[in-house]
This record gives C-alpha cells, sequence and structure tokens, in this order.
C-alpha cells in the first residue's frame, strides 16, 4: 500500500509538470539529397531522461517566444536540420543549415538521436 501512494504522488507530480515535450528533428539535403525524421516524446522516456530532454530544449533557446528562423539558403550538398518542438498545445519549429546549427541544438539532435526511445 505505501509503494502505490508513492507512485501515485509520484505519477500526479509528473502530470503537474504539464504536458509532454515532443522533439521532432527533420534533416535533408547533402549528397544524397535524403530526408530523414526522428522523434523523441517525453513521455515516451523515463522521468530522468524526460527532465534531460527538457533540459535539452530549454538550453537551446526553443522554447522562447523569439519568432521562428529560417536557415539561409544553404550551399549545395549542405544537410538542413528542421527542429519542431511541441509542448503545451503550442508547435514552434526553427530551420537550421548545417553552417547556422548551434552547438546547443547539435547537441539536443545528438541526444535525441541516441536515444532507444526515438521514432524514426
Amino acid at each position: 500500500m505505501r509503494g502505490r501512494r508513492w507512485e501515485s504522488r509520484s505519477r500526479s507530480r509528473r502530470e503537474d509538470a504539464g504536458s509532454p515535450l515532443k522533439v521532432t528533428i527533420t534533416r535533408g539535403g547533402g549528397l544524397a539529397g535524403l530526408t530523414r525524421q526522428t522523434e523523441v516524446a517525453s513521455d515516451a522516456l523515463p522521468p530522468g531522461e524526460a527532465a534531460k530532454l527538457h533540459e535539452l530544449v530549454e538550453g537551446a533557446g526553443l522554447l522562447g517566444e523569439a519568432a521562428p528562423r529560417d536557415a539561409p539558403p544553404a550551399h549545395p550538398d549542405e544537410m538542413g536540420y528542421e527542429v519542431t518542438i511541441e509542448d503545451a498545445g503550442r508547435t514552434r519549429t526553427q530551420r537550421f543549415s548545417e553552417q547556422t546549427l548551434p552547438e546547443s541544438v547539435r547537441s539536443l539532435i545528438d541526444w535525441t538521436d541516441s536515444r532507444p526511445e526515438r521514432r524514426g
């Protein structure tokens, strides 16, 4: 019984933390011109990893109210990245070229790609 109460309280805290955060990364271009998409949602992750996802998204500045930025025209054969964040009923999409991809967004992409829970 004691374990159930704790589990119930833990679940309530996670639900109170807000709606699930979902990150979708679409890459395209390169020599082959292929497009690939990877997706991970916080509700599919263990609690510690869900917190890490939130931390990476916030650290990359992708939840702010700033206007989305579009990547400048890419050079031939350059990779382009589209990062879409769904959080609290809002969706934000930002685009980057290989040249304009901030290190914080690159870290988010690398972490997302490393997750076994990702869908792609």
